[in-house]
């Protein structure tokens, strides 16, 4: 009589360990446009509130991806989402912040300093989370190819 055991995850396991990165990246997603729409708009109690729902969520996506563990004894693929979910807490907190001080101020408030700030904030949270983006997409796609699967866009 002969005996099969599997050693270590199947492909299956590994499409669930990137299921589940995905879908806390796609939890944030609605939130984190929002609020890049807002800052084009006009309404600043708006803005305020879907700002301060990114910074909550952006924590919250980043200790809930913390609770993953590598998979197979690998980190490459958990610490480029770790560091995903730290950079979009950090650019909520920060530039986001900074760019909602500014946006609320009454108009007559506003200086040419404040205009310049806000689109160094702004040229800042598009190339870090650009840089972010792509160190994830790109650790996704090695992940994919080691254990053999494909990634479908949505």
């Amino acid at each position: 009589m002969l005996i099969l055991t599997a050693c270590g995850p199947s492909q299956n396991d590994a499409i669930k360990y990137n299921d589940q990165i995905v879908a806390i990246q796609k939890s944030l997603l609605p939130i984190h446009e929002a609020f890049i729409e807002q800052i084009d708009g006009h309404n600043k109690d708006s803005l305020k509130l879907v700002h301060g729902q990114f910074m909550a969520k952006a924590k919250s996506t980043l200790e809930e991806c913390r609770k993953l563990t590598d998979f197979n004894g690998k980190r490459e693929y958990l610490d480029a989402a770790l560091d995903y979910f730290k950079v979009l807490q950090d650019l909520a907190d920060n530039e986001g912040k900074q760019i909602v001080q500014i946006m609320t101020k009454d108009s007559s408030q506003v200086t040419d300093k404040d205009v310049t700030d806000v689109t160094a904030f702004a040229a800042k949270f598009d190339s870090e989370y650009a840089k972010v983006l792509q160190k994830v997409q790109d650790a996704q796609v090695a992940f994919s190819k080691d254990w053999k699967f494909e990634i479908k866009a949505d």
